[in-house]
């Protein structure tokens, strides 16, 4: 099938999941991705959460279709070995803190006067600009910074934390990645690559809500609600006798289906009226409170309403609909299942062809296909310049 990126080189210096994720939507449709790694730890998303195969799931499913070298960036000999790797990629990420790059003397302005058709994207908490650049931070930091923590209300009325890293995902992944896409498109143009400065804050505070859009233009900020509630009937989480349901019904037709669904037909023009509010929610509570999971969904079924069930991850990763669209597949290396990538060309999912590297595991395979001597492999090798799989386990 078509792969988009093929012949395109990555150099991937992250870790986590902030850049990893962006890397690996770029190996997914055809890139070449060279994971570059320390010859410490490394990274450590290989230790986060549940470990299969003496790596985590969580590195399994961010670092597939990826190989990995492991080069020493504090020593000139690394640097050098990095820098001549540079010469025949198109793309270098780097996930840490501004200025660190420079430091180490492999910053943007070097790498792209050595190679001026390189994009760079540099993927950090608070970007690279700015009183908070080079301050650490991690998704829960920056969801906090961008106004969105603060609307996570709990039943108290406090805020409190989510599981999924949106920040990470949005801001160190999706938008990183678009943007080198784009910037990958100019190169090819005009030979000029470009400078990505993204961060993990900014990707989320920049959403475009209407929320932000009214604070924005004046308006002034609206009470929090619990996330279970929300101030409208038509748009809100409700209790079932076994679960939750998610009722997303805006447009007025969809508001009419849900009142015909649960037989209340009497709050049809209820949607929007202050008057009714309260009579409204109270009255879709009661009536969700009586139902069941399956119930919902046996009256939901066909019918356009915007109502449904709130699955978990495990309800929804064995749904008929995500098996259909296979969301999920077998990893080509470990016997586990990985996300699919979250996308399909004419149809068709990106094949996997690898899975996620250990570490250093093709340090000498890829330092030979960039030229290097076994000569000067060997005395890398010999120098700890550079190291292979295993070699400090």
């Amino acid at each position: 099938m078509s792969t988009p990126l093929q012949g395109v080189r990555v150099l991937d210096l992250t870790r986590l999941l902030p850049g990893n994720y962006a890397a690996y939507l770029l190996g997914s449709l055809g890139a070449e991705v060279i994971k570059i790694e320390d010859p410490g730890a490394g990274d450590y998303m290989r230790e986060v959460g549940l470990i299969v195969d003496g790596q985590s799931a969580s590195h399994h499913n961010v670092n597939r279709a990826k190989r990995s070298v492991v080069i020493d960036l504090k020593r000139p000999e690394g640097v050098e070995v990095f820098l001549r790797l540079v010469d025949t990629a198109d793309v270098v990420i780097d996930s840490f803190r501004s200025g660190v790059m420079d430091r180490l003397g492999i910053g943007e302005s070097v790498l792209r006067a050595r190679r001026p058709s390189l994009v760079v994207a540099s993927i950090s908490g608070y970007g690279a600009s700015g009183p908070l650049s080079g301050t650490a931070a991690h998704d829960l930091n920056a969801m906090a910074f961008a106004g969105v923590q603060e609307r996570l209300v709990g039943p108290d009325g406090g805020s409190f934390a989510i599981e999924v890293p949106f920040a990470d995902q949005i801001g160190g992944g999706l938008i990183p990645a678009m943007g080198v896409m784009a910037l990958l498109l100019q190169a090819r143009a005009t030979g000029e690559g470009g400078w990505l400065d993204c961060s993990l804050a900014e990707g989320v505070a920049v959403l475009p809500s209407p929320l932000s859009a009214d604070v924005l233009a004046g308006a002034p900020m609206p009470p929090k609600t619990h996330t279970t509630g929300g101030n409208r009937a038509h748009y809100r989480v409700y209790e079932l006798v076994d679960g939750q349901v998610a009722v997303g019904a805006f447009e007025s037709q969809f508001w009419a289906g849900v009142c015909e669904v649960f037989g209340l037909e009497d709050l049809a023009d209820a949607q929007w009226d202050d008057s009714r509010r309260d009579e409204a929610i109270e009255r879709l509570t009661a009536r969700f409170a009586s139902l069941t999971r399956q119930e919902v969904a046996d009256l939901i079924e066909g019918r356009d309403c915007c109502v449904t069930v709130i699955n978990s991850y495990q309800q929804m990763f064995v749904s008929p609909h995500a098996q259909a669209r296979g969301l999920v597949r077998p990893a080509v290396d470990v016997p586990i299942n990985v996300l699919a990538p979250p996308f399909r060309i004419n149809g068709v999912i990106p094949p996997e062809s690898i899975g996620a590297p250990r570490q250093g595991q093709h340090t000498v395979e890829v330092l030979a296909e960039r030229g290097f001597t076994d000569t000067e492999i060997e005395t890398l090798l010999d120098d700890k310049v550079v190291a292979e799989r295993g070699a400090n386990a």
